[in-house]
């Protein structure tokens, strides 16, 4: 590129929409409780497979019998965790 060549015009930045000054789903705070209360219960239910698996039924510790329910309870768990976190 010469000195005498001028560099092609930048393209606009795009603007910003601004938020609404309310909320558009009237039941955000109640799905997301429900959801902090439905991951809970999923998760002690699968860590109660997943001890279950191990002392009652006698599956050793890595089995998938024992070890599927305890991963999905981590899982779960940790969802619940970034869940109750704040933003």
């Amino acid at each position: 590129m010469s000195d005498a060549e001028t560099p092609p015009p930048r393209a606009p930045l795009p603007q910003v929409r601004s938020r609404l000054p309310f909320d558009p789903n009237p039941f955000g705070r109640t799905v997301q409780r429900g959801t902090l209360y439905i991951y809970a219960v999923i998760t002690a239910v699968l860590i109660g497979v997943a001890i279950y698996m191990h002392s009652a039924v006698g599956h050793p510790l890595f089995s998938g019998y024992v070890l599927a329910p305890a991963i999905g309870a981590l899982w779960f768990g940790l969802r619940l965790f970034m869940m109750l976190g704040k933003r």
